[in-house]
C-alpha cells in the first residue's frame, strides 16, 4: 500500500507525541555507516585535539630551545662585542662564525615558519569537518520536515558519507605523512642545535683561551709601555732643562742684539751729529741745530699758542734738526731727522709727526727725514705714503723713489 500525504501526517503527529520513538525510526531508516558517524566525527574531533595538542607542545619545545640558544647566543654576541676592541686580529673569524650562527638561526625560523603553515592546515580541515557536520544536521533536519524525502536524502548522505570519509582517510593519511616529515624536520633541528651547541661551545673555548692570550700580550705590552713612558719622562725633563738653558742663550742673544742695535744707532746718530755734510744730498751750507736751541724753538712756539705741550714732548725727542739752503732751490729748509742702524714704521712715524709739529713752530717748510743704514719693507711702504725721505750712506731717496724691497720683520 502506499504512503499517503495523511499517513505522513500521522507519523509526524505520533514522533511529536513519542519522541522515544524516533531513535527507532532512525535505527530502521538509517544505514550503519551513518549510525557510526557520531561516533567517528566525535573519534575524529578528539584526535584533531589530540593532534592540535601534540603539535602545540612539540612547537613550544622548539620554540623554548630556540629561545634558550638566541639568549646564549646574544649574550655571547654581547660579551664579544665588549672585547671587541681589544681582539681586532680575531676579527674577521669572529664575525664568519656570527653570520654562520645567523644563517642557522634563519634556517630554524624558516622550519618554524613551515611547522606554523601546518598547524594551519589542520585547523583549516577541522573547520571543514565542521562545516560537513553543520550540513549533516541541515539533511537531518530537513529530513523531519519532508519524509517522502528521506530515502533519497538517507542516500545522498551515504554517499556523502561515504566521500568525506575517503576524504578523511586520505586526509589522515597526509597528516600521518605530514607528521613523519615534522617529526623528521624535528629531529634534524635537534640535531643541528646539537652540533651548534657543540660549535658554540668549542667557539666559547677557544674565545676564553684567545682573551687569556690577549690579556697575557696586553699585560706585556703595558709593562713595556710604562718602561717607555718611564724613559720618555726622563728624556722629556732633560729637553725641559735642555729648553731652559737655550732660552736662557736666547735671551741673552736678544739683550746683546738690543744692545748691540742701540750701540750702532748711537754710533750712526753720532756721526750725523758730528759731520753736517751727511746731508748734501739734501742740503746745502747744512747746520745741525743744537739742542737747546731746538728746545728754546719748542717752547717759545708754544708760548705763541702755535704748538701744544704735549705737542712739545712729542717733538722734544728728534734725533735732529738740521737747517740748510734746498739743494736745488734757492731757500731755507729745515729737516726733522729720525736715525736709527734699521728704520722701521716707527721711526718713519715719529719722523712725520715731529716734522709736522716743527712745521709749525717755525713756520717753514720742515721736510721728515729717516737717516738709516736699511729701513724695514712696512717702513718703506709707510715712508712713500707720508712723504718721508730716506737717507742712506750719503744717498738720498724721495718718497717715491724709496725700493720696495726690504726685510719684513720689525723692531722695537
Amino acid at each position: 500500500m502506499a504512503l499517503t500525504a495523511e499517513d505522513l501526517r500521522d507519523l509526524v503527529a505520533l514522533l511529536q507525541a513519542h519522541p522515544e520513538w524516533r531513535k527507532v525510526l532512525w535505527a530502521l531508516l538509517a544505514s550503519e555507516e551513518v549510525l557510526r558517524m557520531p561516533t567517528e566525527l566525535a573519534d575524529l574531533r578528539d584526535k584533531l585535539a589530540q593532534l592540535r595538542a601534540e603539535t602545540e607542545r612539540r612547537f613550544t619545545e622548539l620554540a623554548e630551545a630556540v629561545r634558550r640558544l638566541s639568549e646564549a647566543f646574544v649574550n655571547h654576541r654581547q660579551e664579544f662585542i665588549a672585547h671587541q676592541a681589544q681582539v681586532n686580529a680575531r676579527l674577521e673569524e669572529l664575525s664568519t662564525a656570527v653570520r654562520n650562527l645567523t644563517e642557522t638561526v634563519h634556517h630554524l625560523t624558516e622550519t618554524v615558519h613551515h611547522l606554523s603553515e601546518i598547524v594551519d592546515n589542520l585547523a583549516q580541515t577541522q573547520l571543514g569537518l565542521a562545516e560537513a557536520q553543520r550540513r549533516t544536521e541541515e539533511n537531518l533536519q530537513r529530513l523531519a520536515e519532508a519524509q517522502r524525502r528521506t530515502e533519497e536524502n538517507l542516500q545522498r548522505l551515504a554517499e556523502a558519507f561515504a566521500a568525506h570519509r575517503q576524504e578523511f582517510l586520505e586526509f589522515r593519511a597526509e597528516a600521518d605523512r605530514r607528521f613523519v616529515e615534522l617529526a623528521e624536520a624535528q629531529r634534524r633541528t635537534e640535531e643541528s642545535l646539537q652540533r651548534l651547541a657543540e660549535a658554540f661551545a668549542a667557539h666559547r673555548q677557544e674565545f676564553l683561551e684567545f682573551r687569556a692570550e690577549a690579556d697575557r700580550r696586553f699585560a706585556e705590552l703595558a709593562e713595556a709601555l710604562r718602561v717607555l713612558t718611564e724613559r720618555v719622562d726622563r728624556v722629556e725633563t732633560r729637553l725641559d732643562q735642555v729648553e731652559v738653558r737655550l732660552d736662557r742663550v736666547e735671551r741673552r742673544q736678544e739683550d746683546h742684539s738690543r744692545d748691540l742695535g742701540r750701540l750702532k744707532s748711537m754710533r750712526l746718530e753720532s756721526l750725523y751729529r758730528e759731520d753736517p755734510g751727511l746731508f748734501r744730498p739734501l742740503l746745502r751750507r747744512a747746520a745741525i741745530v743744537p739742542g737747546a736751541r731746538k728746545m728754546e724753538i719748542l717752547e717759545e712756539a708754544e708760548a705763541a699758542g702755535r704748538i701744544t705741550e704735549e705737542e712739545v714732548d712729542r717733538a722734544a725727542p728728534l734725533d735732529a734738526l738740521v737747517e740748510g739752503l734746498h739743494r736745488r732751490e734757492d731757500r731755507r729748509v729745515v729737516l726733522a731727522v729720525e736715525i736709527s742702524w734699521q728704520g722701521t714704521t716707527k721711526d718713519v712715524a715719529r719722523a712725520a709727526d715731529r716734522a709736522a709739529i716743527f712745521a709749525r713752530a717755525l713756520g717753514v717748510e720742515v721736510i721728515p727725514v729717516v737717516a738709516a743704514k736699511e729701513l724695514t719693507a712696512p717702513a718703506r711702504r709707510m715712508a712713500r705714503a707720508r712723504g718721508v725721505w730716506w737717507l742712506q750712506d750719503g744717498r738720498a731717496f724721495a718718497p717715491p723713489e724709496i725700493p720696495e724691497e726690504g726685510p719684513e720683520s720689525e723692531e722695537a
